[in-house]
């Protein structure tokens, strides 16, 4: 058995808090997902994306649906409704869709898939389904960022990679890519600037598509950080000097064009910087952001180029990283930053530790790259061997949750 409607499957984009943009239908006939996701086992799937937990609320399940799959979803035990919300890790798309496909439309939960970035997105369903009285969804954590960078990793032949150089004398101790200014990346780089080692790094950060600058975000930075006096203090004593940074430009000076795949053009900061600050998607564990923990081609690419990171993320984000596979840089970085709770404190443990590294001398810096080389070059095998459709897909049953 297989995908129902293959040659044409809706991607259903809906707005939401307030983004512009009209709602809509394309209709394709092609994704990567069917390359890393096996859909030749003894069920039928109808398949469709969507962007934002919505979409049923938008656009009705009988104007996307035909009346006679919709029948089967609902009665034939072998019959399911896919919904893919890969590319994301939306942890709010849980209520929207019971809401709209189970207690309005009464599918059964047990005929639905749901799958997206959030590895934890099978708790979102747990807690939902628990204070309902419901079924659980089939839920699946889909990766893939992974998947992609394993492939391109390959194609491209990183291996051997050029970083972790022992006879290099490495000016810049660090790079950090950032596009849009969710609000943890913006207050890494004004802290930065704050304890004088933003040019010891090679930092991006400028107007994207978000429309974002220092002169309206700033006061949003510090006074989100007032409860937690050692942040708010540093970025008080330096407003002005964060006030007039400029923007930061590496490898284009166009920001609004999301980057996700490697490019040659960045190679040579990898191989003249000592590690990466990955600033991942998501950061805060506040239900007013996306808590979730999910690893984009944010983080899987500086293992594809052999390089050591320090993830900007969510706690437990490094867990998260050596459940699949991997192996991360304690004791040679001090990750202790990846199980503080406290937003405000793991951020303060990552400066201070990209601080660190940043004052190393160059005897200390040789042995840095001695201890770490070994656990980069494990990490790139590891994502170099990574086939389609083994290890990106991970399924929480029924009896899981």
């Amino acid at each position: 058995m297989a995908i129902l409607n293959k040659d044409r499957f809706p991607y259903l984009l809906t707005q939401f808090l307030g983004v512009p943009g009209p709602n809509r239908i394309d209709y394709r006939n092609s994704t990567f997902v069917w390359l890393i996701r096996n859909f030749n086992d003894d069920n039928n799937y109808w398949y469709c994306e969507i962007f934002n937990g919505n979409a049923f609320e938008v656009f009705s399940i009988e104007s996307v649906v035909p009346s006679d799959i919709l029948d089967k979803i609902k009665t034939d035990e072998k019959t399911f409704l896919y919904i893919c919300n890969s590319h994301e890790a939306f942890l709010h798309i849980v209520p929207s869709l019971y809401e709209s496909l189970v207690i309005k439309e009464k599918i059964p939960p047990k005929k639905i898939v749901i799958t997206n970035e959030a590895a934890d997105l099978h708790l979102e369903v747990k807690k939902y389904a628990d204070a309902n009285n419901l079924d659980y969804f089939n839920v699946e954590w889909i990766r893939v960022f992974e998947a992609n960078i394993s492939m391109e990793a390959v194609h491209t032949k990183l291996r051997p990679a050029q970083t972790l150089d022992i006879n290099r004398v490495y000016d810049k101790r660090f790079l950090n890519f950032n596009r849009r200014w969710r609000l943890h990346r913006p207050t890494l780089v004004a802290l930065m600037k704050a304890t004088n080692i933003l040019d010891k790094g090679f930092v991006s950060l400028g107007k994207s598509d978000d429309d974002q600058d220092w002169s309206k975000m700033y006061s949003y930075i510090k006074n989100y950080n007032l409860p937690n006096s050692e942040l708010y203090s540093l970025l008080e004593t330096s407003e002005q000097e964060i006030l007039n940074l400029p923007p930061l430009y590496l490898d284009a000076e166009d920001l609004t064009i999301n980057r996700p795949n490697i490019d040659p053009a960045t190679n040579h900061y990898y191989n003249e910087s000592l590690v990466s600050i990955v600033s991942e998607t998501t950061f805060y564990t506040s239900n007013w952001f996306n808590p979730a923990r999910f690893l984009s081609e944010k983080t899987f690419k500086p293992v594809g180029y052999a390089h050591p990171f320090i993830i900007v993320s969510t706690p437990n984000s490094l867990e998260l990283f050596k459940e699949l596979g991997y192996k991360s840089f304690h004791p040679y970085i001090d990750e202790s930053y990846d199980a503080e709770l406290d937003d405000y404190e793991r951020m303060l443990k990552i400066v201070k530790e990209i601080k660190r590294i940043c004052d190393m001398n160059n005897d200390e810096v040789k042995e840095f790259i001695q201890k770490v080389k070994p656990i980069v070059d494990y990490n790139q095998e590891i994502l170099m061997s990574k086939s389609y459709g083994a290890g990106i897909i991970k399924n929480f049953s029924k009896k899981t949750l």
